[in-house]
């Protein structure tokens, strides 16, 4: 007689996972406050106590200690008799100053969180809350509805923390072979841009988005080095024309939009390629990613965009092959995306 071990989980386990599903809302938040309050910043000078840190940050001590309990648990920062100190991990991500700084990003999505309260009218409407991405395209060069240039300027400090995640291993994924212009259109931060400069020093790149964004992007270029390899040009890439080039790049473009204008705008690229030339398209692509976030990024999208939408592979393969594409390749890139590489 044989037997075999059953591949259910108990129901403690199983509600156990639902339960934390159910409350991870809790570790976000937990972050979100304490970068606001500058918690990380002023444990960064010192351990303190739970009344010396109380003091400095012009709370009680009531929820200052309900804070650091939270942070503890989440290994954020660490206790030592009565003294709170940050961990490595809180101290390289979560203070100001640090090369890996991530708070721009805490301050961005807590923006989503506030706007998530009304996830479910946003259901039922089937409309943007934020107004950021319209059918025709972002609504106010990256801000959203009441922002002005300091909403452009959150979202692309929030895309550069995404971008530092994914943008060396799509340099070192990108077929750029036989390629001396590249157009990156939709460049956001424009680290992705800088990442493949680094590492195709003999090309030329043209990164495209809305003169806002180009401000900052162009910064980020010059601060890299890599100005010589790397133009930043304002361009509505929906509806201006583009130089000539041998090559184009959508990262994280396609998925702002609705079908039919992510199918134009794959079209436009095609018509504008010479023969050989090859489609780029990099994305939250849940079949080729890795990790949990492209499957999620849609309520985000949902909350943001009048039209938007994860695209996966099988979506983009159509578009470029309606279009007219042959040859389409896929890969992982990272965590977050997937590339797609297409060739006229």
């Amino acid at each position: 007689m044989t037997s075999s071990r059953s591949t259910v989980k108990p129901p403690l386990e199983e509600s156990a996972r639902i339960h934390g599903i159910m409350t991870a809302y809790l570790q976000s938040k937990a972050v979100f406050v304490a970068v606001e309050l500058g918690l990380f910043d002023t444990l960064e000078k010192g351990s303190r106590t739970i009344e010396a840190l109380a003091a400095e940050l012009g709370i009680e001590r009531r929820p200052t200690r309900a804070l650091l309990f939270a942070l503890q648990g989440l290994h954020l920062v660490s206790r030592d008799g009565e003294r709170y100190q940050n961990t490595d991990e809180a101290s390289r991500f979560l203070v100001t100053g640090k090369p890996g700084y991530m708070g721009g990003f805490a301050e961005h999505q807590d923006r989503h969180f506030g706007n998530f309260t009304k996830l479910t009218q946003a259901m039922r409407e089937n409309t943007s809350l934020t107004g950021r991405v319209l059918k025709g395209g972002y609504s106010n060069q990256g801000a959203a509805t009441g922002e002005g240039r300091a909403g452009t300027d959150r979202l692309i400090q929030a895309m550069r923390v995404s971008s530092r995640l994914q943008a060396d291993s799509l340099a070192a994924a990108v077929p750029l072979w036989g390629v001396s212009m590249l157009l990156d259109l939709g460049c956001g931060s424009g680290d992705y841009s800088v990442a493949i400069a680094r590492k195709n020093p003999d090309i030329r790149i043209i990164a495209m988005d809305y003169p806002a964004v180009c401000e900052l992007a162009g910064r980020n270029v010059a601060e890299a080095g890599v100005g010589d390899i790397v133009e930043v040009r304002a361009n509505d890439i929906l509806r201006d024309p583009w130089p000539e080039c041998d090559a184009v790049m959508l990262s994280h473009v396609l998925d702002g939009y609705g079908s039919e204008q992510a199918a134009k705008l794959i079209e436009k690229v095609y018509n504008a390629l010479p023969a050989g030339g090859r489609l780029l398209v990099h994305g939250h692509m849940p079949a080729l990613a890795t990790g949990v976030f492209p499957y999620l990024f849609g309520l985000i999208l949902l909350g943001n965009t009048e039209d938007g939408e994860v695209r996966d592979v099988d979506d983009i393969r159509g578009w470029v092959r309606d279009a007219g594409f042959r040859d389409v390749e896929t890969c992982t890139v990272s965590l977050l995306s997937g590339l797609l590489t297409a060739y006229k």
